[in-house]
């Protein structure tokens, strides 16, 4: 295991800002991971695992251990829909992956950037479907012990865009292995789908059709990072009472909303509320909101990761002060 001193985290990142890591180690195995936790044990800093840099924002310099997790491998049991990655591995090649060996049920999730162990941390999803969904089990190491841990999709206690990995009670636990639990025969979920013009009217019959159309919709809502730097919808969508829902209807005539599992919560779309206040193509500094999205923050000229952080705090205070509604940021920010 190597361990690099002072490193630029620019090319880590997927805002692409600069800050620098005091400490910095890419791990190749289960055994590395280990000892890059005893390294910053016996160092007594912090440490942060980082995956592709997709879901991060650095708006300063990192006092610790930044451990870049480079585990790979996949294995692909077409007969029991059983697939099993490293953590390491990139997400969309994945899935990818999966639907050329006809094994389904990521679909929607295509084009989703991020490492494969960040995305039940996120517990990421799209168009209706959730990584959650088809975890069969995670396993990685307890930092506590520095020995191995299993979590089956249970243990994982998933909720939107949360996990326990998020939480104070599963800090310790960092993923070095997913696997999931696909299948054979395509069973799509398009509900979701039915609400975006685009798709009702393309014609999808196949999953290969529908993994090229989530891909299309994805490249032409939101900024390709390699070319202008962003980490996706930055904010979380808000969940109401219904008895505020029905407030906010008699005062915003156009208000778009989701029913939910519970009949007394509905989710907004942060994007809606944003883009009712203007948001898009307002800017701070070198940070920017794109203007293909209002829920996508962007770096425009060379921003810091400050002047991104002070642009989303303005939109949260700008959201409450006229909806008395609090958005949450998806992305994290250290």
């Amino acid at each position: 295991m190597l361990v690099y001193e002072n490193v630029d985290l620019q090319p880590h990142n997927s805002f692409g800002v600069s800050a620098n890591a005091r400490y910095f180690s890419a791990v190749n195995s289960f055994e590395e991971l280990r000892r890059a936790f005893q390294f910053a044990k016996e160092k007594r800093i912090p440490t942060y695992v980082l995956g592709e840099g997709s879901n991060v924002l650095f708006s300063r310099d990192f006092p610790g251990l930044i451990i870049k997790m480079a585990l790979t491998g996949v294995e692909i049991d077409q007969a029991s829909g059983v697939v099993r990655a490293a953590a390491g591995e990139n997400w969309h090649a994945l899935v990818s992956s999966c639907i050329g060996e006809s094994l389904y049920g990521l679909e929607n999730l295509a084009l989703i950037p991020g490492s494969v162990g960040a995305a039940p941390v996120q517990n990421i999803g799209a168009y209706g479907i959730e990584i959650a969904s088809v975890i069969k089990h995670v396993e990685g190491l307890d930092t506590r012990t520095g020995e191995r841990f299993i979590l089956d999709a249970k243990g994982c206690c998933f909720d939107y865009r949360d996990s326990i990995f998020k939480k104070a009670q599963g800090a310790h636990f960092v993923i070095s292995e997913v696997t999931l639990q696909l299948h054979q025969d395509w069973m799509p979920d398009l509900s979701y789908l039915s609400r975006d013009k685009e798709f009702t009217e393309t014609l999808v019959e196949t999953p290969e059709q529908l993994f090229s159309l989530v891909c299309r919709v994805r490249r032409r809502k939101l900024p390709d990072p390699r070319l202008v730097g962003n980490a996706g919808s930055f904010f979380k969508n808000p969940f109401v009472s219904a008895e505020c829902l029905e407030e906010l209807k008699t005062r915003y005539r156009d208000l778009v909303w989701f029913d939910t599992n519970d009949p007394g919560v509905k989710k907004l779309p942060a994007a809606w509320l944003l883009d009712k206040l203007g948001w898009k193509g307002q800017k701070h500094g070198g940070a920017e909101v794109s203007s293909m999205h209002a829920l996508v923050l962007i770096n425009t000229a060379s921003a810091t990761g400050e002047e991104i952080s002070v642009l989303a705090d303005r939109m949260v205070a700008s959201v409450f002060d006229e909806f008395g509604i609090v958005l949450e940021p998806e992305v994290r920010i250290l």
